[in-house]
């Protein structure tokens, strides 16, 4: 392709892009003086993009992004594999790290496991398997999606609840899960300490996909003697670095620094 028409390429997705971020639209004038280009220039790339769709143009002048772009978007989600995109980065996490490596999907008030890299230590195993379901409130995934919800949404799902103990360390009482949600905020990523299965730790991060809707959930699980505290901590800041790689590739900004 011509230096040209890569050049105008670049102009066409800028200008669809502060046209994507206006409501209201903007005229040809404003985004000339946004963006430096001649007028002339404005108009040609957007009438260009108009006659697919992805501009449109009222009566007024104003310029707007067209359905076009709403339609490719559900094009892309409908299509959007997320094991096949969490795949590799799971797989480099477990490399690293040594550990077990589990992504779930929220389905109402329980996990589903949908993939899972084995650790390197075959002499204990994870229960845990594809398909298979958890409550939301005794696995550190399912407590990291649950922080993303509001107060009010977390109160009514303890309330639906008839809390079972799977371990002595299951958090049976809503004043000491409500706690355990508020850290996890503060913290930015959950833990579950022998809560679901006996002899194992695990440390969680919730994945957001493009619309800030928290459907999926990372984490590095191993028994408790190779999860001491300060494994933990070493732990965390490459669970959440997978979690950022994964989050981008289901269209999540990056987060700020």
């Amino acid at each position: 392709m011509e230096k040209g028409s890569v050049q105008s390429l670049d102009r066409a997705f800028q200008l669809l892009e502060l046209l994507c971020q206006s409501p209201k639209g903007m005229t040809i004038q404003q985004l000339s003086q946004i963006t430096g280009l001649h007028k002339s220039t404005v108009h040609r790339l957007l009438n260009s993009m108009a006659e697919r769709g992805y501009v449109r143009r009222t009566g007024d002048a104003i310029y707007r992004a067209g359905m076009r772009i709403c339609e490719l978007g559900e094009y892309v989600q409908e299509n959007l594999d997320v094991v096949s995109l969490a795949q590799g980065p799971m797989e480099r996490l477990s490399r690293r790290t040594g550990e077990t490596v589990h992504l779930v999907e929220r389905d109402n008030g329980e996990i589903v496991y949908i993939y899972k890299v084995e650790s390197i230590h075959q002499a204990i195993r994870m229960v845990s398997r594809i398909g298979m379901r958890r409550p939301l409130y005794c696995t550190g995934t399912g407590k990291a999606m649950l922080a993303g919800d509001t107060d009010e949404a977390i109160s009514q799902y303890w309330d639906r609840l008839m809390p079972q103990a799977y371990t002595d360390q299951t958090i049976v009482r809503k004043d000491a899960f409500l706690r355990e949600i508020q850290q996890i905020r503060h913290q930015g990523y959950a833990m579950d300490n022998e809560e679901n299965e006996l002899g194992v730790r695990c440390i969680a991060a919730a994945i957001a996909d493009w619309r800030g809707r928290v459907c999926y959930a990372l984490s590095i699980s191993a028994p408790m003697s190779r999860m001491s505290d300060s494994r933990v901590e070493e732990l965390i800041p490459l669970l959440l670095q997978t979690r950022e790689e994964i989050a981008f590739c289901l269209g999540t900004a990056p987060a700020e620094e």
